[in-house]
């Protein structure tokens, strides 16, 4: 009896640390989400209204997704098609970065149209889809 009792709870803590990693996974991924989803806003919000607060926030958002991108690289070592599909995502994260350098350069140098026209082209929205 001790032999099985000993079992079953090795079994129940492997079990409970993978349901802690998925956690911890689906946590990364919702905040990275929201990362790229705070780039957008905070590059729009700049292109509108020029408050160079926006670009702080913009910053503080790509610094927040390239870390959570990091950590959901090393959490997932171990299954070669999520680091496949990371590796995807990582590569939306540098599309949208340089789309927003772009129009964040056009409202700097050329203001609010250029930035506007560039912006409702809809590559970002096409990006984040």
């Amino acid at each position: 009896m001790g032999v099985f009792s000993y079992r079953a709870l090795v079994l129940s803590n492997e079990s409970d640390r993978w349901v802690e990693h998925t956690h911890e996974v689906l946590e990364n991924l919702q905040g990275f989400l929201f990362s790229m989803a705070e780039i957008e806003s905070s590059n729009r919000g700049f292109v509108l209204t020029g408050d160079k607060s926006d670009l702080q926030s913009y910053r503080a958002s790509i610094l927040s997704a390239e870390q959570r991108s990091a950590t959901l690289h090393s959490l997932m070592m171990d299954n070669p098609e999520q680091q496949r599909r990371l590796t995807i995502l990582h590569d939306l994260l540098v599309q949208k970065v340089q789309f927003s350098e772009r129009v964040i350069g056009l409202r700097q140098t050329k203001g609010l149209e250029a930035g506007a026209d560039t912006i409702r082209d809809g590559l970002g929205q096409r990006i984040t889809d």
